[in-house]
């Protein structure tokens, strides 16, 4: 994400304060959002690890359900020969 930071020095500027305070104002103002914003690259590299993680729960779940059909075929076996 880019900030304008120098139309944010002018707008301080404009409000009163000193040219020296606005400027550092604005300076901090761009490196936050510049080193906290997500990229694209952050972006992708997340939908990529939550595809992964959503795949292993599915299949998870899916051995769960398998293994619960095998156990209550096993007990309807069971309770038949009863």
């Amino acid at each position: 994400m880019i900030v304008d930071t120098l139309t944010i020095a002018r707008e301080l500027k404009a409000a009163d304060l000193p040219a020296g305070q606005a400027e550092a104002i604005a300076a901090a103002i761009g490196r936050s959002v510049s080193e906290t914003a997500a990229t694209k690259v952050d972006l992708d590299l997340l939908r990529h690890e939550l595809k992964a993680d959503i795949e292993k729960v599915r299949n998870q779940l899916l051995l769960w359900f398998v293994s619960t059909q095998i156990a209550l075929g096993g007990l309807m076996i069971a309770l038949i020969k009863l």
